[in-house]
């Protein structure tokens, strides 16, 4: 009888020699030759650009709590308000202003109109002077004292 216990035989004469192991090794370490550098180039690009990434969030980060700390000041918000109540009263001022401003331009054109017509009134006034100090012997004031 045989002997059923394999553990005499070496394991590599059990596996069959594989002919193609030797020319896949020379591939495989071709393009891992070929490949290599312009990968850890491009891994270290990635590396460079998380720790700028990085570094970005974090001055985000801080640029982010730098204005809630500026939103939440009184201060600021004492200076909005008070922006506001300025604002209103220059609109107000402007709209008196412009109120102001037709009036005046109203005024105006009335002074012109009676500037105008002041001369006509006078010469419509000074006709009936003339007229009756020329119809009558008495002097002008002689009817006013009662002579």
């Amino acid at each position: 009888m045989l002997n059923a216990d394999f553990t005499s035989i070496p394991l590599a004469k059990l596996e069959p020699e594989n002919v193609y192991s030797k020319p896949t090794e020379m591939i495989i370490s071709g393009l891992t030759h070929y490949l290599e550098p312009p990968l850890k180039d491009a891994k270290q690009q990635l590396c460079e650009l998380v720790n700028k990434q990085r570094e970005l969030v974090s001055q985000l980060h801080n640029e982010n709590m730098s204005i809630s700390e500026v939103q939440q000041s009184t201060e600021l918000q004492d200076v909005f308000t008070e922006m506001k109540q300025y604002h209103t009263k220059l609109l107000t001022i402007k709209r008196d202003m412009r109120l102001l401003h037709s009036r005046c331009q109203k005024l105006k054109r009335r002074a012109l109109k009676l500037k105008d017509s002041k001369p006509e009134e006078e010469i419509i006034i000074s006709k009936p002077v003339q007229l009756t100090n020329h119809g009558s012997s008495q002097s002008p004031n002689s009817s006013f004292i009662g002579i």
